[in-house]
């Protein structure tokens, strides 16, 4: 009987041992990026990813989340938050060939500016040649200028706007007289 409770409690050990290690801090995400050339400048919390930039998002497990930024030169501006001690992201700029995904959304234009607070908005910029895209697979919108509010879900675009919107309509049903 002795030996039963020695394994049970063994066993319990190990399993709040592997549950202890084994779980995660969901805000945690690692951003690996590279570029041709890269400047950090500690004092003003500025990063510059120069040449062929690209930013990946990996979940706290290092798991590939699918978004991804990619362009000629990606500035990361941060600010050092005194409560937490850690430096916290407050607005990120992507310039020329600009390529990034985010969930089901695809973007490409010639600059994006991703602005975290106070509200978090993605502004993303085109030509009149070659507009901003915005698709999520089932809705495009084309416009020089894009805006997406992400904190409510909704874009809003200006210029010479064109697009697709794709719905279920309900089917009508054929009476007989």
């Amino acid at each position: 009987m002795k030996r039963i409770i020695y394994i049970t409690i063994a066993l319990m050990s190990c399993f709040i041992v592997i549950s202890a290690f084994g779980a995660t801090d969901s805000n945690i995400v690692h951003y690996p990026y590279s570029a041709k050339r890269m400047v950090f400048d500690k004092k003003t919390g500025v990063t510059v990813l120069k040449g062929d930039a690209k930013f990946t998002k990996l979940d706290a497990e290092f798991k590939e989340t699918g978004d991804y930024i990619n362009a000629d030169q990606i500035t990361l501006y941060t600010k050092h938050n005194e409560e937490t001690g850690k430096n916290e992201l407050t607005k990120m700029e992507a310039m020329g060939n600009v390529k990034m995904k985010q969930g089901d959304m695809a973007v490409t234009c010639t600059r994006a500016v991703m602005v975290y607070e106070p509200e978090e908005v993605i502004n993303m910029e085109g030509t009149k040649d070659a507009p901003a895209v915005a698709d999520d697979g089932k809705n495009k919108i084309v416009a020089p200028i894009i805006r997406y509010y992400r904190n409510d879900d909704r874009l809003e675009a200006e210029g010479d706007v064109t697009g697709q919107i794709t719905i279920e309509e309900k089917k009508t049903v054929k009476t007989e007289k």
